[in-house]
């Protein structure tokens, strides 16, 4: 723990910023242990450089805040507020606490405008600023018991996919097929879904990001799934696109290209590598292919206590991969109105290379 502590510490004094304002999320969860809820009441740790980190608690999570092991070996000192009072006098008194901020670095994609607006009044002096970019920094990189449990929830994701597959009968619905598939991830140890089952049937599958209804399994359709789970706090997201009973000959030919690009990006897929090569490689193989037009996405994204998270599979991106990154490859091809086809690997930057840790094969396959 300490050793996260130490991390966020470096941002501070790397960005030059006089403290850093976390508000509940991966972020504090990955400082604290402890996976605080997004709601009404704001929850806010504040660490700072010339104080002891200052929590900024609802009355009704100080006495779980004070069993971690981080309140006790940062000594964190707790300002609370109950719900009769309101919170504004508790962000008033972190100020009055934590003097001489010029600086605060925020979460700029998760803090709320309400959560803004208190911290400018607790703090009127201070230059609230975006510090998204140099938050995440610290969590880029997984040491080995996050791999372990990204390995643990992608293992439970493909079991429960393989028992789903054997279970799709003629005329199940999408639905039916996202919620067997929501079942035996749960009964397989799964803490968490990582997000709702995209579970898509024939022309449906041209959608992205589309959800399931009531369309029907039929023999020729294409059926796209993409999914994961979570477990002990890490995610898993993958997809495979399969075919019912048979496929035709132009949906053969979109797959294999879809595969050649998976394939292409796992295997550039190497410390020193930038993301913006990954992605350019990838979606350039697909732009040389006679389906340029069905391309929909970049390449892919990090994956980690967030399903999306950095870094960002695309092009633009000069930052390099480095050990212990975990990015997704999933290109995909979208013909609208006729079948869209996506192949989604997780994928661990090694010393020496990469290694996939989703293992499910990504040959063709009719079910």
């Amino acid at each position: 723990m300490q050793n996260r502590v130490e991390k966020i510490m470096k941002v501070i004094e790397n960005n030059n910023l006089d403290a850093v304002a976390l508000i509940a999320g991966p972020n504090l969860t990955y400082l604290t242990g402890a996976d605080f809820h997004l709601m009404e009441r704001p929850t806010i740790l504040i660490f700072s450089k010339n104080y002891k980190p200052v929590a900024i608690l609802p009355n009704l999570e100080v006495d779980s805040f004070k069993t971690l092991n981080f309140y006790k070996e940062v000594n964190a000192e707790i300002i609370s507020w109950k719900d009769s009072e309101g919170f504004s006098d508790a962000f008033i008194k972190a100020g009055e606490t934590i003097e001489n901020l010029k600086k605060i670095g925020v979460e700029g994609q998760r803090m709320r405008v309400f959560e803004l607006d208190i911290m400018k009044k607790a703090f009127p002096n201070a230059e609230i600023m975006d510090a998204h970019k140099a938050i995440v920094e610290i969590r880029l990189c997984k040491d080995d018991n996050e791999i372990r449990n990204l390995r643990k929830a992608i293992k439970i994701s493909e079991d429960a996919l393989e028992t789903t597959l054997k279970n799709i009968k003629e005329d199940m619905t999408e639905l039916q097929i996202a919620q067997d598939l929501i079942l035996n991830q749960y009964n397989l140890g799964a803490h968490s879904l990582a997000f709702n089952p995209i579970v898509l049937i024939g022309e449906n599958s041209a959608l992205p990001h589309g959800h399931p209804g009531d369309r029907k399994l039929k023999k020729g359709d294409a059926l796209l799934i993409d999914f994961g789970c979570v477990y002990g706090g890490y995610t898993s997201d993958f997809t495979r696109t399969y075919f019912y009973k048979e496929v035709s000959d132009s949906h053969k030919n979109i797959y294999e290209v879809v595969q050649k690009a998976n394939e292409i990006g796992r295997n550039i897929t190497k410390t020193g590598t930038s993301l913006h090569d990954v992605d350019d490689t990838v979606t350039g193989h697909l732009e040389q292919s006679v389906y340029k037009k069905c391309i929909g996405h970049r390449t892919g994204h990090g994956l980690g206590m967030d399903v999306h998270e950095d870094p960002y599979v695309t092009r633009g991106n000069k930052q390099k991969l480095a050990k212990g990154m975990v990015i997704t490859i999933e290109p995909g091809l979208y013909d609208v109105g006729n079948v869209g086809i996506r192949i989604e690997d997780n994928v661990l930057v090694t010393e020496n290379g990469h290694e996939s840790l989703t293992v499910l094969p990504r040959d063709l396959r009719i079910i």
